[in-house]
């Protein structure tokens, strides 16, 4: 199978004062056709600039300093060679491609021995074809220059004038195809069976006829993507009015002006275009497509939007789809939703796929061969299952090794950071992290070896044959802890927290709108020193739930207790008081820091607010005094009440450790810490009789703060000289510690960590993870983690929540859970995990259709009922579950009145499948609906109540349709909600409680 994206020792560098970063340094790549591959690496390591200079979408001051990138698609070629003058190259591309890959080698100093041999080959090649550029000589005097020990460097140069001067153009044809255009054929009536487009030489008109076209992206992130102040409909349209429907316009001011003007009329080819753009967005499942053309962005949730961007790069039925990051954003639920959506339309379509993410669980289940890449440079690649079986780049070991699994009782991060891609290390650019290198991977360039069986393209950029796996991680690598979990330290009784909407400053005073029920009725208890997991959807109340047990947005209705004490029942003074033992370590470190505000100032802030470093008059203080050269009885110390303030405490007592030596005549004393010591020495005759020590604090309230903060840093794994930094100088991993600093400053009992590692690498996860558990049983600190991400739940939980939709719905050990999960829903969180191995069968995943209901008006009884694999149908009613749930389905779309009847009449009036057509009258409305909610066969009463509900659709009554639905199948989970009981794996669920 040939290749139809072929990148080669592409260079891609940005421009700054301190000199040019190198993005790109130098990759080779390629993607054949209906081929997934996956490119992964932490971030910064180049994934994303190596997607658009590929498309040459590469802003300023970035630059594709050198390398090539071509596409081979046979009709794009023909019709790029119809439209642009002078765009056919006079050559073979495979021989262009040839001689710059021999410039490569020479670059390099790769095959050199060779290299005369073969520029000869070529030129002997070019002896019966035409060859208006006389590029064979060139080629010949190249290889005696080289046979003379002329210099590698300035051969290449030499030769790469040759070839450019030789390559005028950037559209290769077939020799068939090239000889018919040369002789002066029209070009339309050429049968072009293989063409190449080479994008790096493409002029900007173009690259924009392949972008879109030929090449579609779904850009990072959906909502910052789309553009809010443009419908949907017209978002799609778009892309297909510029390569479908002609409508693309050159760049001229005059026609900049049109845009932007408002349109007078319809634009040509509305009702073809806005009718594929129906089509499309059908197939990326929008359901009712037709009447939501015209909604915005912010109306359609996360999952949507994100359909609506690969709705946007499929529009045109592109050949190569690169997906940068599609689920980085997104639930589990929903990341399995795209997946398998992509999965099918590539299957439809026979398109290729780069696959670009950190998440190596998504790279396990969707790609052929991965591409592992760092700091600029592809360091390993091969098929997908032999990578992961057997990483051969440390690189690739050490990212496997920080994913959190089951087996795992503490992780391994990837020590230090990503090298400076203005400055980078010679040799192995891994060298400084890698726990294997040698002085041989700080020297040269390190070549791509081939490894494991010969029939296998496995290569990897790395010195060493094998390394010995059984020494990564096994120092300092605990066991689990087994941490005392004491009693209940918060407890939640039946906690809300409900927003009232407001459309404008009317409805202050003329009537309320429906609350936005977030947190509706929540109870569970934290117990001193465990970490409870938190877990659910966007938007099913997590982050609301933990700012109101803190009381940062006090709960509307209900009870937290923490400590004892009655959180709603204490003043505004006693609350700030009791905020030095609940902190919070906020979910986005970036937007949570203040970009103003340095490290050491933000740290410092709780303290200033607090008063803090205070003493505590609760606690004695004393010396442990240990002597040298003068008695013990001889030396008395005296510590000061308050040297706690900066000091620990234990057990109500804060030891100060005071070392009296005397030599010489010379009294020396040692104090741990930053404490001032006065020395008092009593002689006689000359001699040393007695001692006597004061020790007491050694600063101002600010020097005590900035040591605080310094003893915080060094806590966090934070280095001193990062006090005075702003938060952009830091990476992701070090402004998560900044916040875990700010939290532990006050010295909490508790703290609510929200999505604490969401946004970051695996490798910094890894250490964020390794840090909590490791404050958590230095401070005996207990947790309440809220994440979306499971396989980091299970890693550092003792027990999980799961909460759907504003409630609680399953509480269980963490281990009882994943092993036994009882809530439908909690089963379908735990399937949609992706699982990091190519060899996991994810046949029985539970695929969630739909989006969460609104907590505007929830669904009756069980709120998971809309979505519910598992709904339980009447006992009279004779149906399987899958015909159920899609009967369900219908339900709600006729509930909401979401369905285009008008739409349904005219398809059936149209063409109507004569299988249904009787059941209506013969007019095949029925049959339509059919196609549309039904994948099998109904029957007996299920099927006379859905051809009921079909007529009087058919006639426009929407109420007797839904009161027929109702009727025939209304479910115990829709009448009755499910409720938690008292047992240590309770569930609300219908079908493991007692429904009477």
């Amino acid at each position: 199978m040939s290749d139809l994206l072929s990148i080669s020792g592409l260079r891609t560098q940005f421009e700054t004062k301190r000199g040019a970063v190198k993005a790109v340094d130098g990759i080779d790549l390629s993607i054949e056709e209906g081929e997934t591959v996956g490119l992964v690496g932490e971030s910064g390591s180049g994934k994303s600039v190596t997607a658009l200079s590929a498309m040459d979408l590469v802003d300023d001051p970035g630059d594709v300093v050198s390398g090539r990138v071509s596409l081979r698609r046979g009709a794009l070629a023909a019709d790029l060679a119809d439209e642009f003058d002078g765009a056919v190259v006079p050559y073979p591309f495979e021989l262009v491609d040839a001689v710059r890959e021999l410039i490569s080698d020479l670059r390099v100093g790769d095959g050199i021995d060779s290299a005369s041999s073969e520029l000869r080959g070529v030129a002997t090649d070019l002896a019966d074809r035409d060859d208006p550029a006389e590029l064979a000589p060139e080629l010949r005097d190249a290889a005696d220059r080289l046979d003379d020990g002329e210099a590698d460097s300035a051969v290449a140069d030499a030769l790469e004038n040759a070839v450019d001067d030789a390559d005028d153009g950037f559209v290769y044809l077939d020799e068939k195809a090239r000889d018919r255009f040369e002789r002066g054929e029209d070009i339309g009536s050429i049968a072009v069976e293989d063409g190449v487009v080479d994008l790096t030489d493409a002029p900007e008109e173009a690259m924009r006829k392949v972008r879109g076209s030929e090449m579609g992206m779904i850009f990072q992130d959906p909502m910052t993507s789309l553009n809010p102040a443009v419908t949907v409909g017209e978002q799609v349209a778009e892309s297909l009015r510029l390569h479908q429907y002609g409508e693309r316009k050159r760049d001229t001011w005059l026609n900049a002006i049109r845009e932007i003007l408002p349109k007078i009329g319809g634009q040509e080819h509305d009702d073809e275009v806005m009718a594929d753009v129906v089509e499309i967005l059908t197939e990326v499942g929008i359901p009712e497509a037709t009447t939501r053309l015209e909604e915005y962005p912010h109306e359609f949730s996360g999952g949507m939007r994100q359909r609506v961007l690969i709705a946007i790069a499929l529009a045109c039925q592109p050949s190569l789809l690169i997906a940068d990051e599609p689920t980085t954003a997104l639930d589990v639920t929903i990341q399995a939703q795209i997946l398998d959506l992509i999965d099918d339309l590539q299957d439809e379509f026979g398109m290729s796929v780069l696959m670009i993410t950190h998440d190596l669980g998504v790279v396990a289940e969707t790609c052929d061969r991965v591409a592992v890449m760092y700091a600029g440079e592809i360091v390993e690649e091969g098929p997908v299952e032999e990578i992961f079986a057997d990483p051969s780049h440390p690189y690739t070991y050490t990212l496997l090794e920080s994913i959190p699994t089951e087996e795992k009782d503490r992780l391994t991060p990837i020590e230090g950071n990503v090298p400076d891609l203005i400055d980078m290390p010679d040799g192995c650019h891994f060298a400084d992290r890698c726990p294997w290198a040698e002085s041989e991977c700080r020297e040269g360039e390190i070549q791509f070896q081939q490894h494991g069986p010969a029939n296998v393209d496995h290569r990897s950029k790395c010195v060493r044959e094998s390394f010995d796996k059984d020494e990564y991680g096994s120092e300092g690598v605990a066991s689990s802890t087994d941490r005392d979990i004491g009693e209940p330290i918060v407890e939640l009784r039946e906690m809300r927290k409900y927003y009232q909407q407001e459309d404008g400053i009317l409805d202050r005073f003329i009537g309320e709108q429906p609350s936005v029920k977030a947190v509706d009725g929540v109870s569970f208890d934290v117990h001193e020193g465990e970490t409870l997991g938190l877990v659910g959807e966007s938007g099913c109340g997590k982050s609301t739930a933990g700012r109101a047990i803190l009381h940062l947005n006090p709960p509307t209705d209900g009870t937290v207790v923490f400590a004892g004490e009655t959180l709603g029942d204490l003043s505004k003074s006693e609350l700030r008081e009791k905020r030095k033992d609940m902190q919070m370590v906020f979910q986005d470190p970036m937007s949570s820091l203040d970009p103003r505000m340095t490290v050491g100032q933000t740290i410092m802030e709780p303290l200033k607010i607090h008063g803090l470093p205070e003493s505590d008059p609760d606690v004695v203080t004393r010396a442990a005094v240990s002597t040298t050269g003068v008695p013990a009885d001889a030396v008395s110390v005296d510590v000061a009440d308050d040297v706690d303030a900066l000091l620990e405490s234990s057990d109500g007592e804060t030891v100060v450790p005071v070392d009296v030596t005397v030599a010489d005549d010379d009294v020396t004393v040692d104090v741990e810490g930053p404490l001032d010591v006065t020395t008092d020495v009593t002689r006689e005759n000359g001699h040393i009789t007695s001692v006597h020590v004061d020790v007491s604090l050694s600063a101002s309230k600010r020097g005590l703060r900035r040591r605080r903060v310094f003893d915080l840093l060094e806590e966090v794994g934070l280095d001193e000289s990062q006090y005075g930094r702003y938060p952009h100088e830091l990476s992701g991993g070090q402004r998560q510690r900044v916040g875990i600093a700010r939290a532990l400053a006050v010295d909490p009992d508790f703290i609510v960590a929200d999505e604490p590692v969401s946004a970051l690498d695996v490798s910094v996860q890894a250490q964020i993870i390794n840090l909590l558990e490791d404050l958590q049983d230095e401070f005996g600190l207990t947790y309440l983690f809220i994440a979306h991400d499971l396989s980091v739940v299970r890693h550092i939980s003792d027990r999980v929540a799961v909460m759907y939709l504003g409630e609680i719905v399953e509480v269980a050990t963490t281990d009882e859970l994943f092993a036994d999960p009882t809530h439908p829903y909690t089963n379908a969180l735990l399937s949609a995990i992706p699982e990091p191995d190519p060899l996991a069968s994810t046949d029985d995943r539970t695929i969630l259709k739909g989006d969460v209901p609104s907590p505007i008006d929830p669904p009756s009884g069980c709120h998971f009922r809309t979505r519910c694999p598992a709904i339980i149908p009447p006992d009279d009613l004779d149906i399987d579950q899958e015909r159920y749930r899609e009967v369900m389905f219908y339900r709600q779309r006729v509930a909401s009145r979401d369905i285009d009847l008008e739409a349904a009449r005219e398809e059936a009036a149209g063409e109507a499948p004569a299988a249904r057509a009787i059941a209506d009258g013969g007019n095949g409305f029925a049959a339509v609906l059919d196609a549309q909610f039904f994948d099998g066969t109904l029957s007996g009463r299920a099927r006379e109540a859905i051809d009921e509900s079909y007529r009087h659709l058919r006639d426009g009554d929407w109420e007797a349709a839904e009161a027929v639905l109702t009727d025939a199948f209304e479910s115990v989970c829709e009448r009755k909600e499910p409720t938690l009981d008292d047992s240590d794996h309770p569930a609300a669920c219908h079908r493991v409680t007692d429904v009477e």
